[in-house]
C-alpha cells in the first residue's frame, strides 16, 4: 500500500476524472442547443428562455499546487504530498420550466474529484411523489509520516522480525533494532456508498428507506504486549491493519395530520472485520517470570482485533396536539446488540497451549445487550408570555452476555495456572445500567425586552458490577435575557448540579472479576488504594455560568462578547481528580463600512485546569502501609491555555465582477503539568507541550461573463509543535518498549488553487 501510494504521479493519479469532465461537459451543451432551437421555432427570446430556465448548473475545473509534503496539512483532504492535483467540481440540475405540469427532476453534484477526499451525489424524482438518491464519498486520514518498524508483513495478520534479528531482555541489547527499521505510513481511508428512496403515497403518508455500505482500510498503531505482571511485560508498538466493512439499513414510515403525527422506524448496522487477529514474533529474549518458550525466536504474541457485531433497533414515535397551545410527544426505541465472533485460543504458543487443563468456557462471547430508550414530553404555551414543559427519559442497557470463568495465559508468557488460588482465574462482568431522567423547564417574557427561563432536572442511574451501584444528580438552572433598546442585548445563564450516590466500594470490580480463591488470600483485597474515586461516579458539584453581550453601536458595527465558566469540585474524593475548571472568553466584531466591504475578527481564550491527588503504591505486603502514608502522596496540576485569533476581509466591486477576500488566523496552545510529591518520592519537571499555527488565506474571484468565472486561492500555513512524548524519542528510547519513533508535526506549506467555473 505504501509503495503504491508513493509511486503515483499527483497530476496523473486520477486520469479518469479528465474523461469524466469531458463526458459531462459535452451532454451539458446539448440541452442549451436544443433550448435555443426551440426558442427560435416558438419565437421566444433568449432572455425569456433564461428567465424560465434560470441557469443553476455549473462545472469548475482547477489545479492545486502544494509546495511541501505534510501529512497533517492534508490529513483529511489528500493534499499531503508536494505536487499538482487536478480538481473537478460539478453541480448539474435539470427540471422543467416553472409552469411545466411534469414535476420530474434530476441532479448530479460532485466535489473535489481529483483529490483523495471526494464526494458525488445523484438524485432524481418527481416533486411531491418520490425521490431516489445515490451518493459516494471518500475521506483519507493521514497519520504520522515519520513512523518506522522492525517488522515485515505490514498490512497483514502476521508480523515477522528480520532473519538476522538479535534479541535481548531490553532494547539496549537489540543491536539490530535501529539498522532494521523501515518506514511505515500510518494512514486510513474511508469509502462509503449509499442509496436512499422516499415515496409519498398521499399528503399524509410517507415511506423512506436508506442503505449504506462503507469500507475503512489502512494502518494505525496498537501496543502488542508479551508478559503479565510483576515487572515482566514487554511491549512493541505495532502497525495494526484495518480492513473494516459496515453495512447499514434504515426503513421508516410516517403519518402527518394537523393534530397527530407518528413515525415507525427500523435500523440495522452490521460490522465485519476481515482481519480478526494480529500475530507478531516476540523481539525480546526470555526473561525472569516468563516460560522459556515465550522468548525469541519461538515466542509470539497474538491479540484480537475488533470483532464482527450486529445491531438492530426498532422505534416508534408520535406527537399529538391536545390543543392549539399544548402538545404531547412520545417515542420509544428498542435495540439489540450481538457479538458472537469465535474466541481466539488462550495462546498462540504451542508449548504454553500444551499446559492448558481448563479450556475456554464457551466458543464465543455470545455477547448480547438489549437497549431501551423512551422519551415523554408535555409542553404548553398558555399565553404569549408564558411557556412550560415537562420531560421524562428512560435509558436502559441490559447486558445479557453470559458470565464465565476464564483461566488466562497472561500475555502469551506463562503456562496456565488453574489452581484454587490462581490470580489468572478471571470472570467477565456483563455490566448494565438503568437511567431515569425527569426535567421541568419554563420561561416567562416581561414585555418585549426581557425573558426569564428556569429548569430543574433529576437523574438517577443504577449500575451493576460497578464501584457505585447508584448515583443521583440534581440540577437547577436559570437564565435571563434583556434588550436595552435596539442596539444592546445581554443574557446571563447559571446552573448548579449536585451528584451523590450509594456507598462507594472501590474494589467491587476487582472482587467480582477474580475468583474468591485468589482474593481471599490477599491482605488487603484491592488493587487501587481505597480512597481512589472514578470521576464519573464520585460525588461532584458542578457550577456553570455564562454571559453574552451583543452591541451594535451603529449600522456598520456589530460587537459581541461571550464568556463561559464550568467548575467541577471533587473535594469529597480522597484520591483521584480533585477539581476541573474550564473558562472561555470570545470577542468578535464585524464592520461593514460600505455595501461592498465587510471586515470581521475574533479572539478566543480558553483556560483549563485539573488537579489530581494520588498515592504511590509498592507491591506485596507494603501496599496497606503505603495507602495510608502521607509521605507517598503525589499531586499533579494540569494547566492548558489555548488562544486563537482571526481577521477577515471581503470586498466586492460595484459592478460585482471582482470579489476579493482573505483570512488571517493565529492559534497557540500551551500545556503544563506541575508534579509535587511527598518526602518519600522524587519527581522532575515535565517540559511543556506547545502548538503554534499561523494561516493566511487569500481568495480572488473574477466574473468574465454571466456564465464564466475565474477563481484563485492561496493558502500559507505554518504549524509547529513540541511534544516531549514524541520529539527526539527514538524507537529504542525505552528499555521495555519498542516505539515507532514518531515526531510531532512541523511544517510550512503553500497551496495555490486556480480554477475556472462555467454555468450552463
Amino acid at each position: 500500500m505504501n509503495a503504491r501510494r508513493k509511486n503515483r504521479t499527483p497530476l496523473r493519479r486520477h486520469p479518469i476524472h479528465v474523461a469524466l469532465c469531458v463526458a459531462l461537459l459535452l451532454p451539458a451543451a446539448l440541452p442549451l442547443q436544443a433550448r435555443a432551437a426551440a426558442s427560435d421555432a416558438s419565437g421566444e427570446t433568449a432572455a425569456e428562455a433564461d428567465a424560465l430556465h434560470a441557469p443553476r448548473n455549473w462545472v469548475e475545473i482547477g489545479l492545486v499546487w502544494v509546495d511541501q509534503d505534510s501529512f497533517r496539512f492534508g490529513r483529511y483532504s489528500g493534499l499531503h504530498e508536494q505536487g499538482g492535483y487536478g480538481v473537478l467540481d460539478i453541480d448539474w440540475f435539470q427540471r422543467g420550466a416553472w409552469n411545466d405540469p411534469d414535476a420530474f427532476y434530476w441532479g448530479f453534484s460532485a466535489t473535489n474529484l481529483g483529490l483523495d477526499s471526494r464526494s458525488a451525489r445523484l438524485e432524481l424524482g418527481r416533486q411531491g411523489s418520490y425521490r431516489v438518491r445515490l451518493d459516494y464519498d471518500q475521506t483519507p486520514s493521514f497519520g504520522s509520516d515519520s513512523a518506522a518498524t522492525v517488522f515485515s508483513g505490514v498490512g497483514g495478520s502476521r508480523l515477522d522480525l528480520p532473519a538476522d534479528w538479535i534479541a535481548g531482555a531490553n532494547t539496549a541489547a537489540m543491536s539490530r533494532l535501529l539498522p532494521s527499521l523501515a518506514p511505515v505510513d500510518l494512514q486510513l481511508e474511508r469509502r462509503g456508498f449509499g442509496i436512499g428512496i422516499e415515496r409519498r403515497f398521499s399528503e399524509r403518508w410517507r415511506f423512506s428507506g436508506d442503505a449504506r455500505h462503507e469500507r475503512k482500510d489502512g494502518l494505525k498503531s496498537i501496543a502488542g504486549l508479551i508478559g503479565n505482571t510483576g515487572g515482566n511485560p514487554r511491549v512493541a508498538i505495532l502497525p495494526e491493519p484495518v480492513d473494516y466493512e459496515t453495512r447499514s439499513v434504515a426503513l421508516a414510515a410516517s403519518y402527518q395530520h394537523r393534530t397527530l403525527q407518528f413515525q415507525a422506524r427500523w435500523h440495522a448496522s452490521l460490522f465485519d472485520n476481515a482481519i480478526t487477529a494480529l500475530t507478531w514474533q516476540n523481539p525480546f529474549a526470555a526473561i525472569n517470570g516468563w516460560d522459556a518458550a515465550a522468548g525469541f525466536p519461538g515466542g509470539a504474541g497474538r491479540l484480537s482485533l475488533p470483532p464482527d457485531n450486529r445491531f438492530h433497533q426498532a422505534s416508534l414515535g408520535a406527537g399529538y396536539d391536545i390543543s392549539p397551545r399544548t402538545r404531547l410527544s412520545a417515542d420509544v426505541a428498542m435495540g439489540r446488540m450481538r457479538q458472537n465472533a469465535a474466541f481466539l485460543p488462550y495462546t498462540v504458543n504451542p508449548t504454553l497451549a500444551a499446559s492448558i487443563t481448563q479450556p475456554l468456557p464457551r466458543d464465543s462471547l455470545d455477547g448480547r445487550i438489549d437497549t431501551t430508550v423512551a422519551n415523554l414530553r408535555l409542553g404548553s404555551r398558555p399565553s404569549q408570555a408564558l411557556n412550560w414543559a415537562l420531560a421524562y427519559r428512560f435509558d436502559e442497557r441490559d447486558n445479557r452476555t453470559p458470565r464465565g470463568e476464564f483461566v488466562t495465559i497472561g500475555g502469551d508468557s506463562l503456562p496456565q495456572d488453574a489452581g484454587p488460588a490462581s490470580s489468572r482465574r478471571r470472570y467477565n462482568n456483563p455490566a448494565s445500567y438503568r437511567e431515569h431522567r425527569l426535567r421541568g423547564e419554563g420561561g416567562y417574557r416581561f414585555g418585549t425586552a426581557t425573558r426569564l427561563t428556569a429548569h430543574v432536572e433529576r437523574r438517577e442511574i443504577d449500575r451493576t458490577y460497578s464501584e457505585r451501584a447508584e448515583t443521583r444528580e440534581t440540577t437547577l438552572g436559570a437564565g435571563l435575557r434583556h434588550g436595552f433598546g435596539e442596539r444592546l442585548t445581554a443574557s446571563l445563564r447559571a446552573s448548579r448540579a449536585e451528584r451523590r450516590g450509594s456507598t462507594y466500594i472501590g474494589n467491587e470490580p476487582f472482587l467480582s472479576g477474580h475468583d474468591p480463591g485468589y482474593t481471599d488470600t490477599l491482605v488487603p483485597p484491592w488493587e487501587n488504594a481505597p480512597g481512589m474515586r472514578s470521576p464519573h461516579l464520585a460525588d461532584r458539584r458542578r457550577d456553570r455560568l455564562g454571559a453574552q453581550l451583543q452591541f451594535a453601536p451603529s449600522e456598520a458595527w456589530n460587537l459581541g462578547i461571550d464568556y463561559s465558566l464550568s467548575d467541577d469540585d471533587y473535594t469529597r474524593s480522597e484520591l483521584g481528580l480533585q477539581s476541573a475548571r474550564l473558562r472561555a472568553l470570545t470577542l468578535d466584531a464585524s464592520w461593514t463600512p460600505t455595501a461592498q466591504t465587510t471586515v470581521h475578527g475574533f479572539w478566543t481564550g480558553e483556560r483549563m485546569a485539573f488537579d489530581q491527588r494520588a498515592v504511590a503504591l509498592r507491591g506485596g505486603a507494603q501496599r496497606p502501609g503505603d495507602a495510608q502514608d502521607p509521605n507517598r502522596l503525589w499531586f499533579a496540576a494540569h494547566d492548558d491555555d489555548v488562544d486563537s485569533a482571526g481577521l477577515g476581509l471581503t470586498w466586492r466591486s460595484a459592478d460585482r465582477r471582482w470579489t476579493v477576500g482573505g483570512d488571517l488566523v493565529r492559534s497557540r496552545s500551551r500545556g503544563e503539568v506541575e508534579v509535587t510529591t511527598g518526602p518519600a518520592l522524587t519527581s522532575a519537571p515535565l517540559p511543556p507541550l506547545r502548538t503554534r499555527l499561523r494561516s493566511a488565506d487569500l481568495r480572488v474571484d473574477y466574473r468574465l461573463s454571466e456564465r464564466t468565472r475565474l477563481r484563485a486561492r492561496l493558502i500559507n500555513e505554518h504549524y509547529r509543535s513540541d511534544d516531549w512524548a514524541l520529539d527526539g524519542v527514538e524507537p529504542n528510547q525505552l528499555a521495555n518498549v519498542i516505539l515507532l519513533g514518531e515526531d510531532s508535526p512541523d511544517y510550512r506549506v503553500n497551496a495555490l488553487l486556480v480554477s475556472v467555473s462555467f454555468a450552463f
